[in-house]
């Protein structure tokens, strides 16, 4: 079988299996297996696949059409153009967030920030990229869970930052060390009566990642009410949220005195991150 006729057999299997972006999946998939880049691919899709690739293509396949997370079976994600591992018992990295880090990272170059803390870190994808990107800042990323805390940690090594420090701890607990000047967060957002609505991929993640109580808003609540004093005057709190959250926390936000609160919204039109500025004169 050829690089081509095994990328349209595992399109068409995926399609079959209701996978909803089977193209997509299906070219990260050969990639995987042949080892080649998308330009390596197109030069050479008439090449045969080894015994060895075929069975492992086959093996990847079955795994996704039983609707296990494509991220957990390569082991790895990309966010925000670095690679993250990740596996079960950790959320996977979702183009979505990447809102959230613009919002931060739009908040460091305008105003010069300095200090990050990363509540509810998982992976690490959102401090991580943050200290990637910007090596004058420091990160503090909180996690509470032993396997996605090993993942963030793991994350810090792979990406070779210097910049970020991992911290066990959970968020209801923490006292932090000094001020920050932005805090982010992509808490556990899924409301009680939603959780049996999820699909099948989010299935397979973590409750601890997803579920934040009876209205969803748990979390949002505890940041607010704990960590406000322990933001800089003048710096910033930036949460990604929930469908259908977006006003609700933005409200929220206004009530416990942020200004300039904003919504915005993510590559689908959803209202995703909520952003809002601590003034403490």
């Amino acid at each position: 079988m050829t690089v081509f006729e095994s990328y349209n057999k595992t399109k068409k299997e995926l399609k079959n299996s209701g996978i909803a972006d089977y193209v997509f999946e299906a070219k990260q998939i050969i990639k995987f297996v042949t080892k080649m880049t998308a330009n390596e691919i197109l030069t050479n899709y008439t090449k045969e696949l080894t015994k060895i690739e075929e069975e492992f293509l086959k093996n990847i396949t079955e795994q996704r059409k039983k609707h296990r997370p494509l991220q957990y079976i390569i082991g790895e994600w990309s966010f925000y153009g670095l690679k993250f591992k990740v596996g079960e018992g950790v959320l996977c990295p979702r183009p979505d967030t990447e809102i959230l880090v613009d919002a931060a990272a739009e908040k460091i170059r305008e105003n010069g920030a300095k200090t990050v803390l990363d509540l509810c870190s998982g992976s690490g994808c959102i401090g991580i990229t943050l200290a990637k990107r910007y090596e004058d800042i420091t990160v503090d990323l909180v996690e509470k869970y032993d396997i996605p805390f090993n993942y963030t940690k793991e994350n810090i090594e792979l990406n070779e930052v210097k910049n970020a420090n991992a911290v066990k701890a959970d968020i209801y607990d923490f006292i932090p060390e000094h001020g920050y000047d932005i805090i982010v967060s992509n808490p556990p957002y899924v409301a009680a009566d939603e959780m049996e609505l999820l699909d099948e991929e989010t299935k397979n993640e973590p409750d601890t990642a997803l579920y934040g109580g009876e209205t969803g808003l748990d979390y949002y609540v505890c940041i607010l009410n704990r960590y406000i004093p322990f933001v800089n005057d003048g710096g910033y709190i930036a949460v990604e949220v929930g469908f259908k959250q977006g006003e609700t926390v933005a409200g929220m936000f206004r009530a416990a005195g942020l200004k300039n609160v904003e919504i915005r919204k993510d590559f689908s039109d959803i209202q995703r991150v909520v952003i809002g500025t601590v003034n403490k004169v």
